[in-house]
């Protein structure tokens, strides 16, 4: 229509512009398919209402999961002192390659007990698309039906998180409200700039724009998609455009969570015969040597890497790596990938996530990015890193998040840093 037409013009060289704007796709992601809002869609007084309405339902939450934890507390006695059992409070390694000196040196996600990180990006993702609020993974539930929201080695947490998450579902169905978002807002706004599950809508959202646009662009001959951190990603088993016969397919990951992600993935009867798994330490090993050395990856070919959620947690050198090695692969290869704004880095927030086991490292000034482009850019095969996507909280809550009457949008999405796509080749780069 003709706004889409409008915005669409507004940024001709995004690479993800076309599919971010189509029309059918962003109504499908923006609309709110299933709440007390939608009987009266247009009323301020209404959505108010129901604003205040959250305040008890929240609270009736945070009850029950509080209530919850303090349950839970002989069965994590249990697992961890009495049967030694692999879980977030008992972080035993897996086997991977190599060997790690302990536990305590290595981030979660090469534990057995796996990442939990990865689960809460998994449940925000189901959650999104049960609730009928935009998300766009189907498979995300499907998954999440197998694991506990505290990962594995924790009796009864299962069942918790079930009511946890069903209740959090029907507070949105009667509110309109997403209760992590709004709790993170209304008490960790200061310090924390984005709830979870409006960034993992966005990230998701755009992600799954950058893989159909590649796969459109390159579906007449073979080509790579390589999900390094694979985490619990779905899109090698949910998108269309990667049923071409010419997608090779790569899920690259730490061990531990590579395994519950497998056992995951048997159980919920979603077929990965067509994905290559290859374990990977990102701070130890060289990933692009991993990567040729277990499976037949052709890096000659043109290669999409999707790097989701993995570059907070990494050195700054690390990172720097990962990207120059996208140069080196066929033309009109690209990585896209999400970073944390330099300004995120407060000490909550690194006290916080050095707690779980996955502290983060890597940030930077969005204003820096040109900067850091060609710091990346190592190539000796004369290709040079472009920008071909660069985006902000602002433009991303417009593509993919739906709207209150009042012109707010659904979760809450600070300044919390940015989504780029760096490629090579012939592609136009966009401003930055």
């Amino acid at each position: 229509n003709t706004e889409e037409a409008v915005k669409m013009a507004a940024a001709p060289t995004s690479y993800t512009a076309e599919m971010a704007y189509d029309s059918d796709r962003r109504k499908v992601r923006t609309s709110i398919q299933f709440s007390l809002l939608n009987l009266f869609p247009n009323s301020h007084l209404f959505h108010n209402g129901l604003g205040w309405l959250s305040i008890p339902t929240g609270a009736g939450i945070a009850s029950l999961m509080f209530s919850g934890y303090l349950c839970l507390i002989p069965s994590i006695i249990f697992s961890k002192y009495i049967m030694d059992w692999p879980s977030i409070f008992n972080r035993k390694l897996a086997i991977v390659h190599p060997p790690f000196d302990s536990a305590e040196e290595r981030n979660a996600a090469a534990t057995a007990a796996g990442s939990a990180t990865a689960i809460k990006t998994l449940s925000a993702r189901s959650q999104m698309n049960i609730q009928k609020s935009g998300g766009p993974d189907s498979i995300a539930p499907r998954l999440m039906r197998q694991i506990s929201l505290f990962g594995p080695g924790i009796p009864g947490s299962y069942w918790l998180s079930r009511i946890y998450l069903l209740m959090s579902r029907w507070n949105f169905y009667l509110t309109g409200r997403i209760f992590i978002d709004q709790l993170t807002e209304r008490y960790m706004g200061h310090w924390i700039r984005f709830g979870e599950s409006a960034l993992l809508q966005v990230r998701t959202c755009w992600l799954d724009d950058v893989v159909e646009a590649f796969g459109k662009k390159n579906c007449g001959g073979p080509f790579n998609v390589v999900i390094l951190g694979a985490g619990y990603d779905t899109r090698c088993y949910r998108l269309d455009i990667l049923r071409n016969e010419n997608a090779r397919l790569y899920e690259i990951d730490a061990v531990g969570t590579q395994t519950i992600k497998k056992n995951a993935l048997k159980k919920a009867n979603v077929d990965s015969g067509n994905v290559h798994f290859v374990s990977c330490d990102f701070e130890r090993e060289n990933w692009m040597g991993a990567l040729e050395s277990r499976s037949n990856f052709d890096k000659s070919l043109p290669t999409v890497f999707i790097w989701e959620g993995v570059s907070y947690y990494l050195d700054r050198d690390v990172v720097k790596a990962t990207i120059s090695e996208v140069s080196k692969c066929g033309n009109g290869s690209c990585i896209g990938f999400d970073y944390a704004h330099i300004a995120c880095f407060n000490p909550t927030v690194l006290k916080s996530t050095k707690s779980v086991g996955e502290p983060w490292k890597f940030g930077m000034d969005p204003g820096n990015v040109d900067d850091f482009v060609k710091g990346c850019d190592e190539s000796s095969s004369g290709f040079k890193l472009q920008v071909l996507d660069h985006l902000r909280y602002e433009e991303l809550k417009d593509r993919y998040l739906a709207k209150y009457v009042g012109g707010g949008h659904i979760g809450y999405l600070n300044d919390f840093g940015g989504f780029l796509l760096l490629g090579i080749g012939s592609e136009t780069p966009s401003s930055v």
